[in-house]
This record gives structure tokens, C-alpha cells and sequence, in this order.
């Protein structure tokens, strides 16, 4: 089963324009965002969203600060990051930093947010002790100085993470007291590991970078050492079926399409990555501002137009020319981490994604994914949690 489903079929009397199924104000920007990074966006009005749990129902202090970290912790404490909320002593620690003042923990908070940029994705706040909440979060950093870099067309590094957050308060004051964060993808949280700096590295050094075009957007859920879980939102794609002459004359056909062999002769921008996947199809995504309205209709009748529904997948990041053995290799590897985890593989379909030309960039700079889908109902966003290492980190007093 091709895991982007199945093409509608148009009824003859129907218009050969195709209408999406994504009910999407056609005023809406693209958005640029290439690469295994998420798209964060909206979160401003999706902040008020994102559940709060609680073993017995909260007091009204507890209350107050779940409240606030839910509405503030996603935009990296903006706005009140000084000693009206944090208690001078406060214990910051993570696998790459720790700080007992608050000062440390200030210039450590501050130079992440203007410096590195990191835009946090939270999905869940808890209650875990009388003073201590639990917050899971997925967030990416990017470099915005390097738009300064005259070869950001060859490097354009970023830091993409998910894991779980401590924060704990003073009852007598309500400052924050303590922030302990865990990353998904170690097994030695403690400062100073090892294992963090060698995975922080590894992405600084990854050189495999897609072009700057419209990609479809999708959110970080879980980010592990060499694999991830995403989840895509809905999008319109132009697929073909990969004929005798391959992937390059199903790539050709579908650029006629992009580039005004059309009902309306309308060009429309490119984009990346060029799925192919096992059912046999190639497609593009259409840009965002094609959701919602009609797109128009292929010249070509082997170019079909139709909603991809999105959804969640098991990803993985490959450079260079990756050969078809390569690839299944690959697949096999993501399925097999994704059955390890909990979360299911939905069939034996899966997607590869192409984010370069066919012959440029060269070597290392080449930049595709394999994407396997994933069936939602085993995705759990707690699972893998250390609760011992929670428990201790509830039962530190500052």
C-alpha cells in the first residue's frame, strides 16, 4: 500500500480542476522551513491548547504556575526573565551546562533566545511533585547570524531536540527554584555527558543541506539519536506514476506541470522534496497558497492533483546518492527502530525524499529522508521517560 493513499477519482463531468480536501484560506503564505527541522508556527494562539495534567486537582499556587509555564515556557520565559520570578540560587543543569545563580541560568536562557533563536514546540505540562512540574517539549535553534555566512548555501546547521523539563518553585516566595531538562536521545543525562556534546557536534558538522523552497510542514515530536518522529500536516501534491523511463521522466513530467503546462498556464513555485514511494508514485507538494482553491487542472493526464491527508512518520536522514539497496537498508533500519520504540509501523509502505536536483549538489551536501508511517494510535508521547530520574530530580531540594 503506497503510504500517501490513494488518488480521488474525478467523475468525467466534474470540472478537471481538482478541489483539496484541506480547508485552508488560500491568503496563507508558503512556508519555507527545509529540512528534518519543524515548522513551527501559530503558536501564539495555539499555546492555550496544550494540556495540562495533574494527579490530584492543583492548589492555587500550583495552579498559577502551570498557568504560566503553559502560556510562557514555549517562548523561552519572555519577558520575565529576572529576579521577580527566579530565586537568586536557582539550579539550572541539562547534559551540556549547569548553573546554582541566577545569573548563569540568565546569560544561559538569554544567549540561547537571541543568539541561537530556538522556537520550542511544547505538547504537554504536568504536575509531578508539591512544587515540581513536568513539561515535554520537541524545539529547534536556528542560526540566524549565519544569513551573513557568504557559504550558507553549503552550511546552514541546525540544532533540533526533544526531551522533558523539571521545573520546581518555592512555596514560601512562588520564584522559580530549579530547571532540570533530559533529552530524548541519551542515556547519560548528567552534566557534563559525553554523549550530548558528541550528538550536539554531529549535527553542527552535518553539511547536508536541502534548497531554500516551499517543503511541507511538519512538527518534531520525539527526536532520538539517528531517527524521529514527525508528524505532517495536510497538503496538495501533483503525483505521477513512475513509468519505464524512471524517476527522472516522472521528475520531468511533473516540472511541465509546476511550470505552466496547465489548464491556466500558470506557473507555480517548486518545491522540495520529491517523494517516491513504494506504491510507484512521484509527487511535489504544491506550494500553501494552492490549499484551499482550485489548482489547476494538469495538461498532462498522467499528473494527478489530490490531498495528502499528512500524518505521523518514522524519519530518517541519509546524504549523497543513496542506491536502492541503501535505501531498503535504510528502511529497514527506521521500522526497526520505530517497532523498538512502541511506535508501529502503519504498513510496509515508505516514502523517499529527495530534497536536491538529480546531479547536484555532489557527495556529502546531498540531502534525502526516508519516511515510514506510523499508526497513530501507537504514537505515546510519554513513553520512554525515565521516571526513576524523574522522581529523582523531584525529590532534589534546592
Amino acid at each position: 500500500m503506497c503510504s500517501f493513499g490513494q488518488p480521488r477519482r474525478t467523475p468525467k463531468h466534474a470540472s478537471r480542476a481538482v478541489q483539496a480536501v484541506v480547508k485552508t484560506p488560500s491568503t496563507e503564505k508558503p512556508k519555507k522551513a527545509p529540512g528534518s527541522e519543524s515548522n513551527f508556527t501559530g503558536l501564539p494562539e495555539r499555546k492555550q491548547d496544550i494540556p495540562i495534567t495533574s494527579p490530584t486537582p492543583p492548589n492555587k499556587q500550583m495552579q498559577e504556575h502551570l498557568d504560566l509555564v503553559r502560556s510562557n515556557f514555549q517562548f523561552v520565559f519572555k519577558d520575565i526573565m529576572d529576579l521577580d520570578h527566579f530565586e537568586d540560587n536557582i539550579f539550572f543543569s541539562d547534559p551540556i551546562s549547569n548553573f546554582t545563580f541566577f545569573r548563569g541560568y540568565q546569560f544561559n536562557v538569554q544567549f540561547l533566545r537571541y543568539f541561537l533563536a530556538p522556537i520550542y514546540e511544547v505538547h504537554e505540562v504536568r504536575q509531578v511533585g508539591e512544587q515540581e512540574i513536568l513539561v515535554k517539549w520537541s524545539w529547534t535553534m536556528n542560526f540566524w547570524w549565519n544569513r551573513f555566512n557568504p557559504l550558507r548555501g553549503l552550511y546552514d546547521p541546525r540544532l533540533c531536540f526533544s526531551g522533558l523539563t523539571v521545573l520546581g518553585y518555592s512555596p514560601k516566595t512562588g520564584k522559580w527554584n530549579k530547571h532540570i531538562d533530559a533529552w530524548d536521545c541519551l542515556k547519560n543525562q548528567q552534566f557534563p555527558s559525553l554523549e550530548a556534546f558528541a550528538f550536539t557536534l554531529r549535527q553542527l558538522f552535518q553539511v547536508a543541506k536541502p534548497p531554500n523552497r516551499y517543503t511541507p510542514e511538519f512538527m518534531l515530536f520525539k527526536k532520538y539519536k539517528d531517527w524521529e518522529i514527525r508528524r505532517y500536516k495536510p497538503f496538495l501534491i501533483a503525483e505521477v506514476t513512475v513509468e519505464e523511463g524512471g524517476l527522472e521522466a516522472a521528475d520531468q513530467a511533473l516540472r511541465s506541470y509546476l511550470a505552466g503546462s496547465n489548464d491556466r498556464q500558470q506557473v507555480i513555485d517548486r518545491t522540495t522534496p520529491l517523494f517516491r514511494d513504494s506504491g510507484g508514485k512521484a509527487s511535489y507538494m504544491l506550494p500553501g497558497n494552492q490549499v484551499g482553491e482550485h489548482a489547476p487542472a494538469p495538461d498532462d493526464e498522467a499528473v494527478q492533483v489530490r490531498a495528502h491527508p499528512g500524518g505521523w512518520y518514522a524519519a530518517g536522514i541519509c546524504g549523497g546518492s543513496p542506491s536502492e539497496t541503501q535505501v531498503q537498508r535504510e528502511v529497514r533500519f527506521i521500522r526497526a527502530c520505530a517497532n523498538q520504540e512502541g511506535s508501529r509501523p502503519l504498513d510496509d509502505s515508505w516514502i523517499f525524499a529527495r530534497y536536491n536536483e538529480a546531479n547536484w549538489p555532489k557527495g556529502p551536501f546531498r540531502r534525502s529522508d526516508i519516511l515510514v508511517p506510523l499508526d497513530e494510535a501507537s504514537i505515546d508521547l510519554w513513553r520512554g521517560v525515565d521516571w526513576d530520574y524523574v522522581q529523582q530530580i523531584v525529590a532534589q531540594r534546592v
